[in-house]
Parts: structure tokens; C-alpha cells; sequence
């Protein structure tokens, strides 16, 4: 008898989702801040704290529980994340706080920007003169595009992440997680850190289907450490546009008596690309599991760093100016 193959939600249960915090903020006086821990007598809660950034796309997820100080020091990292999941908001049309974001890529020398802006329901590409970077399938209708993203720091695109995990975090759990937060807290990239698990951050791109709205998880291993196999305890799910993040939460405290040398860690993947599936009238579906648009990245780097994207994508006509 074949043994069944351990999966991640065999592992891991949901605990808290974006739909806990639909329009929670609102101007009572008696506020705790979950991060700094203080009070409404102590520090101000005037700003609306959104759980998931509306620069993964609009939305109304709020918490009643984040400080203005806090608030504000956080958004310090979202322009390192913003970068980073560029060009994807305007080429699918999602809408941030105020409007669908324009593209404009990262120049090299004696180059112009290859800028993308949303108009009319479509994105509408401008060359200039970076004809290298594109690729055109004239007999299928199809361009391949290489788009230099502006630099990112990739520890504050992960900073920025974990923040939305532990903005879902339950304050029954978040008590595990107080050296999460004096991370978080600390702007200083280059003090050097001992890390409990990696800072791996897998991403999963649909081809099929999209989230008009962003959306966000966390996910708690249902099980105590069993043998010298770590899981680690809280995984957040990510889903904006097209992208799907899957990350896990450094430095709970259980880590602590855990000597990574007798540990083998353990990654569960979230089976993201499911959701990218129709179906329909479909009996039997075999996946390969190596031919996934599934791709990992090490966010533990400090510095800035340049990331092309490769997107292929159909279309209908080509319009010149």
C-alpha cells in the first residue's frame, strides 16, 4: 500500500484571513498597539492602518490595533515592495489607493525608460528605444518583454511581508513573536543577524485568472516539533493581481532551544497553483511538479538589487505612435 504523501494543509490550519479585518478601524479612545504595546493615553491612532498595503491593491482591511508610529515606520518599507512586484499592477489594471500605478523601468546608461501606463482597459506600452529587451512572436501574436524593475532592497520587501502576517496574528500568538517585531522596528539592514530559518520567499504566477482585490492568510502548523524535523509554526499567503506569495514567520520564540545543526528544516509548499486551475469537465489532471510557475527567492540580501522580469503575453494588435 503506497503511503500517502504529506501535504501542506495536512500540516498547517488557518487561523485568521483579510476578511477578519473588513473595516475594523474606528475612532474609539481605548487602543493597544500590538506592536509597540502602547496605549491610546501614550501614543496616537489617528491613521487608518491597513493590513494588507493598498499598494498591493485597494482595499478596506484595517486594523484598530497599530499606533501611528508603528504605522508609520512600517510604510517605510513598501516602496522596496512596491518595485518589487512591479510591472504587474499596470499591466493587469489593479487599482492602488488612488489610481492603477504607472510603469517605468529601471534606465542604463545613455537609455530612455520603457514606461507602461493602463488606458482604456488595456496597457499601453512605450518602447522608446530598448527594441532589445523585446522579443516579437509576429505568426502566434505573442512578445516576450525583459522589464528592469527599479532596485529593491530585498530584506525590506520580506520586512514589509512579514508585517502583514503579523498584523493577521492573533495577540493569543503574537506574544511567540516579540523578537519578529523589534526586527521589524529596526531600520538598521546592516547589523549582522543570526536568523532562525531562512528567509525564503516562494512566488507563484496565474496565467489563467486574477484577484481584482488583495487578499491574505496565515496559516499555524497544527502539530508540536516532532523528532529533528522543524516545520516552522506560521506561514502567511500573499495574493494580489496575479502573484501569489508564500513566506514563513522568522524568530518565534520556540526557536530558541532549537540547534539548527540537529534540525532538518521542512518547507511545505502551499499548493498556489490549484487556484490557477479550471476544473471544469476536467476528469483526471496530472501535475509536474518541476514545471510549476513556481519561483524561490532569497530575501535575506541588505542591499539594493537590479531583478529583470521576463513576460510573455498575447495580443491582438500592435498600435505605433
Amino acid at each position: 500500500m503506497q503511503e500517502k504523501k504529506i501535504t501542506f494543509l495536512d500540516k498547517y490550519e488557518l487561523i485568521s484571513s483579510a476578511n477578519d479585518f473588513k473595516g475594523k478601524f474606528n475612532m474609539t479612545s481605548d487602543k493597544v498597539c500590538k506592536f509597540c504595546l502602547k496605549t491610546s493615553k501614550e501614543n496616537t491612532f489617528t491613521n487608518i492602518p491597513h493590513v494588507i498595503p493598498e499598494l498591493l491593491g485597494k482595499n478596506n482591511y484595517t486594523s484598530n490595533e497599530e499606533c501611528d508610529i508603528c504605522n508609520s515606520l512600517f510604510g517605510t518599507y513598501e516602496n522596496d515592495l512596491a518595485n518589487y512586484i512591479s510591472p504587474y499592477q499596470t499591466l493587469v489594471g489593479q487599482k492602488t489607493k488612488d489610481k492603477i500605478p504607472n510603469f517605468q523601468s529601471r534606465k542604463d546608461l545613455n537609455e530612455k525608460s520603457t514606461t507602461i501606463k493602463y488606458i482604456n482597459g488595456s496597457p499601453n506600452i512605450n518602447f522608446n528605444n530598448n527594441l532589445s529587451d523585446f522579443h516579437y512572436d509576429y505568426a502566434n501574436k505573442q512578445i516576450s518583454m525583459n522589464l528592469k524593475k527599479k532596485k529593491f532592497v530585498p530584506i525590506n520587501v520580506y520586512k514589509s511581508l512579514v508585517k502583514i502576517g503579523l498584523s493577521l496574528c492573533p495577540v493569543s500568538e503574537l506574544k511567540d513573536y516579540r523578537k519578529t517585531i523589534e526586527w521589524l522596528t529596526n531600520n538598521d539592514n546592516e547589523q549582522k543577524i543570526n536568523y532562525d530559518i531562512p528567509l525564503n520567499l516562494y512566488r507563484t504566477r496565474f496565467t489563467n485568472k486574477r484577484y481584482e482585490k488583495p487578499f491574505a492568510t496565515l496559516y499555524k502548523r497544527k502539530f508540536e516539533i516532532i523528532s529533528n524535523q522543524y516545520d516552522p509554526k506560521l506561514c502567511l499567503i500573499v495574493c494580489s493581481g496575479v502573484l501569489i506569495f508564500q513566506l514563513f514567520i522568522p524568530f518565534c520564540i520556540e526557536t530558541e532551544n532549537i540547534h539548527p545543526e540537529n534540525y532538518k528544516l521542512v518547507n511545505e509548499i502551499y499548493p498556489a497553483f490549484l487556484l490557477n486551475i479550471d476544473f471544469k469537465g476536467i476528469e483526471k489532471i496530472e501535475i509536474k511538479t518541476s514545471e510549476l510557475p513556481l519561483i524561490k527567492y532569497d530575501m535575506s540580501y541588505c542591499k539594493q538589487v537590479e531583478e529583470n522580469e521576463l513576460i510573455n503575453f498575447k495580443y491582438e494588435k500592435i498600435e505605433h505612435e
